[in-house]
């Protein structure tokens, strides 16, 4: 049997790699900089092990999406709920005489499924993204290419830590009766669809723009890698919806719609803009290929 994934990471490695030297990547945490392994950042301990939710806690999650307009993406939710708990109805329901591997086997999908899944999302998240260093865009006219994209960057948007605690921040640990950070684990890949969804449907309002950095200011990026630009630090609900997602330091991507105003060739000065607000969103770790500059920005937001 291969050996058990305990160290899940909510921002992938192979994303990471264009700011790392050697797979080592400076990082910024509790105001500190050091030079670490890819494989010990953005990552906990069975993060994405399955729950087991109540059935108060099961109706309420479906009851969240049940006012959306789109049949199809309620059955795809429908459907990966199902997915979801069907490896715990299966443990609870084997017998005392059950064999010990078939236990074993259940328990280790429990805590490894869903990490699983991630990393087949990652595969195809990669591929775009390299595709982007490439300074090809070209998929997002695509509209089967554009689907599968759209869900990956949504997907990585909220499977994060700090995108489950924001939600705790909001919503508190209790909504209607309900264990928010249990649910969490669930909600946030139906979130995933229900923004890819809103997204792909308006896809022509929207544009995909690269970034190219041209200066000596690195784009760094954060354990929140793909932010909206229109997050409010206050608690209260954006108004509007475009990403942010650095892509190297050297280049980054925006999905934004097509009369926002942007600078394909951003200066030092926009750039730091870009990176204070990526320090800003993140939950505990900003990263980069210079713990130089992560010190200068440290010192400019009043952490050195």
């Amino acid at each position: 049997m291969d050996k058990e994934t305990k160290k899940q990471h909510y921002v992938f490695q192979g994303y990471l790699k264009p700011w790392a030297e050697d797979d080592l990547i400076y990082c910024l945490r509790e105001g500190k900089i050091f030079q670490t392994n890819l494989n010990g950042v953005a990552c906990e301990r069975f993060f994405y092990e399955i729950q087991t939710l109540t059935p108060h806690e099961t109706e309420v999650v479906i009851n969240l999406f049940s006012d959306h307009p789109s049949q199809s993406l309620k059955q795809a939710q429908k459907d990966f709920l199902s997915m979801y708990s069907q490896p715990l109805i299966l443990r609870s329901e084997l017998d005392a005489n059950a064999p010990q591997r078939i236990r074993e086997a259940l328990d280790r999908i429990i805590r490894e499924g869903e990490e699983s899944l991630h990393q087949k999302i990652e595969d195809e998240l990669l591929v775009f993204i390299r595709r982007m260093l490439a300074g090809d865009t070209g998929f997002y006219s695509d509209n089967e290419q554009a689907a599968k994209f759209l869900h990956a960057i949504c997907v990585q948007y909220t499977r994060t830590k700090q995108i489950r605690e924001a939600t705790t921040k909001l919503t508190g640990t209790t909504f209607r009766g309900c264990d928010v950070r249990r649910m969490m684990s669930v909600l946030a890949p139906l979130m995933a669809m229900a923004v890819a969804q809103s997204l792909y449907v308006d896809k022509e309002q929207f544009v995909l723009v690269l970034l190219e950095n041209e200066t000596d200011t690195p784009f760094i990026t954060a354990d929140q890698p793909i932010i909206n630009l229109h997050h409010l630090l206050n608690g209260k609900p954006p108004l509007k919806f475009e990403l942010y997602y650095p892509l190297s330091p050297t280049k980054a991507m925006l999905l934004v719609e097509r009369e926002s105003p942007y600078d394909r060739l951003p200066s030092s000065v926009s750039i730091n803009n870009y990176n204070v607000m990526m320090l800003k969103n993140s939950c505990e770790q900003v990263f980069s290929n210079s713990g130089e500059y992560l010190n200068s920005l440290r010192s400019v937001i009043g952490l050195g």
